[in-house]
């Protein structure tokens, strides 16, 4: 299991609970998980390009002409009911990002073996050799995006009230 320390999130919380705490609207909020949304996507890209030159090739046996690189995806979404069942999401998350690729018999084979297989992990270890470097990019990002964020509102709240 993949175990790491992150620091700073405490008050990152603090500040992420006090600005929800000002969002009026459906359209603000809409607005709050469209920065929330973008700050994990930047994040994730560094990630994404890791595991696309980590994820096998076989250019050889591919019939499909289809490549597991190729299939990479990043999503980032408010966690689901069946997010929730997993290990990996706390109860306590409200917006999760995730990079996969697509879901196949050969996706988790590669990743996991099976009879045939010999387990080639790319998925883990990319994320691996890359946390630190996700957790440094979401913090900047959010150190960066949500003060010009909460200003936004701010002078929104400003205009309503003249």
């Amino acid at each position: 299991m993949l175990i790491f320390k992150t620091e700073g999130f405490a008050e990152l919380d603090q500040q992420l609970t006090e600005l929800v705490q000002d969002i009026q609207s459906p359209s603000e909020f809409k607005s709050f998980k469209k920065v929330i949304s973008m700050s994990i996507r930047n994040a994730l890209k560094p990630l994404e390009q890791d595991l696309k030159t980590r994820a096998p090739f076989d250019a050889e046996h591919n019939t499909s002409g289809i490549h597991l690189r190729e299939t990479t995806r990043i999503d980032t979404r408010i966690p689901t009911a069946q997010d929730k069942k997993s290990v990996m999401i706390n109860e306590s998350d409200s917006y999760i990002g995730l990079l996969s690729v697509k879901k196949s018999a050969v996706s988790l084979s590669q990743e996991f073996g099976n009879a045939k297989t010999t387990p080639q992990p790319f998925l883990r270890i990319s994320l691996e050799s890359n946390i630190r470097n996700v957790l440094d990019i979401l913090k900047s990002e959010l150190s960066f995006i949500l003060p010009a964020y909460a200003k936004k509102l701010e002078r929104k709240y400003r205009k309503r009230t003249k």
